[in-house]
Order: structure tokens, then sequence, then C-alpha cells
């Protein structure tokens, strides 16, 4: 409802309207219009004219000069000022029924999130968003301890990020300095290889060539022929036996026996 005191404005001004719509007239100068209307809500210069707006109405100017009047009557004005102020009374209705109901949906919601087992289990990040956002979409539902909440839990997941960051490079670290104690290793070994190699070949045998032909003479070989019917081979070997122990030979051999000597 307005106030008295409004109340009992309107019938003032609408007096006053009407007297002042009886004071001008067409062809009147712009300080005749104002002097009677007073000081317009808003001006609009155009090409040609020149516009003065008024809670009433409107009035045209000409070269400085009035060439036409929109102005209402004073029941014309009062109905209209009637029908605004119920059109706004409905607004602030309507307003005030979407508000309870934007505020029993922020409660019910925020009420649902609380006891949620999935949003709980989202990162700390995506739950201080989302609660910033709710802040923004209701913003005459408290979320501060919400807030504060998610806010300790983000702190809580940076820092173990930072520990499993460090942990991570840790162990890179390790798998380096394990890959280069293998490298080392096989270096090693291949080192001890190598050594033992060298150390091997030093103890065989080496032949060596010189740069004359060598020759091999093959020992003589003698064959006896004491009679016909037996035949004697003696080679360097038992020729030497034989000429230690020559008086065991038979030595009955006739004069015509043949002894023939033969060199191969």
């Amino acid at each position: 409802m307005m106030k008295p005191s409004r109340l009992a404005i309107i019938p003032l001004f609408l007096a006053l309207l009407s007297s002042a719509h009886s004071k001008i007239e067409v062809g009147q100068s712009l300080e005749q219009t104002i002097a009677a209307l007073g000081t317009p809500i808003g001006i609009i210069e155009l090409r040609d004219k020149t516009l003065l707006l008024y809670p009433h109405g409107e009035v045209t100017l000409r070269d400085e000069k009035i060439s036409d009047i929109d102005l209402m009557s004073e029941a014309q004005f009062a109905a209209d000022q009637e029908r605004l102020k119920n059109e706004r009374a409905d607004w602030l209705i309507e307003q005030e029924k979407l508000s309870a109901a934007r505020l029993k949906k922020g409660i019910d919601l925020k009420a649902y999130k609380r006891q949620s087992s999935r949003f709980a289990a989202l990162p700390a990040k995506d739950r201080v968003d989302y609660w910033r956002s709710f802040q923004v979409r209701f913003p005459e539902i408290n979320v501060t301890g919400e807030i504060a909440r998610a806010l300790e839990g983000y702190e809580i997941e940076r820092t173990e990020l930072k520990n499993q960051q460090k942990i991570a490079e840790l162990e890179v670290r390790v798998a380096q300095a394990e890959k280069q104690a293998a490298d080392a290793r096989l270096e090693t070994e291949k080192l001890r290889n190598e050594t033992a190699a060298r150390r091997r070949s030093n103890f065989q045998l080496r032949s060596y060539t010189t740069p004359y032909n060598n020759y091999y003479y093959r020992p003589p070989t003698i064959t006896i022929y004491p009679n016909k019917n037996k035949v004697i081979h003696y080679n360097h070997y038992n020729l030497d036996s034989w000429k230690s122990n020559k008086n065991t030979l038979p030595n009955q051999l006739s004069e015509s026996s043949s002894r023939i000597l033969h060199v191969k």
C-alpha cells in the first residue's frame, strides 16, 4: 500500500496538471511551456522538432513554438496511474513468489549436496567452485561454512599433490641411479672380459715364420738282399742299431750272395 502522504500528493498533482493543461496553447514559446508545465523529465531533439516529455504526455515544439500538444486529461492520467500501480503490485507479488520458490530450491539443493557422498568425493577445487557459483545463484542462502570446508580440503589436496610429485621425482631419480649402476656394471664386466682375454692371449703358443723356405729331408731306407728269397729293410733308426750289433748278423754269407743297397 502507498503511504498517506503520497496519496495526498496525487490529487494536488492532478489539479496542477488540469490547470497547466488549460494554460498552454499551440504557438506558445518554450519558456511559456516550461513556466506552465514545469521542467520536463526528458527532452528529445529531432531534425526539425523538439519533444518535451512529461509524466502525463508530451509537447512538440517547432522553431521553439508549440506545434502539438499530447497530454492526458485528469481522468486519463488518474486511470493510467492506477493501472501502473496495480501492475507494480502484481509484479511485486510475482517477485515474492519467485523469490520464495528460489529460496526453497536453494535450501533443498544445499541440503542434498551436503549429504551426497558423490558430491563429497569430488575434488576439493570442484566443490569450491560449486559453492561459489551457488552463492551467486542464491545470495540469500549462507554457504560460508561449506566454502571454508572445501577450501581446507583444497589445501590438503594441494599438499598431498606436492608430496606425490616429490615422491614421483624421487622414484625417477632412483630409477636413473639404478640404470646408471647397471650400465656401470655392464661396462665393468666388459672391461674384465677384455682384460682376461688379453691375459689368455699372452700365454698362448706363438708361431714364427722365417723369411726363407724350410726343407724337409726324409731319412734314407736301406734294403739288403742276402739271398734271393730274403729281403731286409733298414731305416735310419734300425740302421744305427744294426751298426752297433752287426756282429750278430750272419757272417756266413757266400761270396756269390748278392748284396745290394738301395737308397730311397
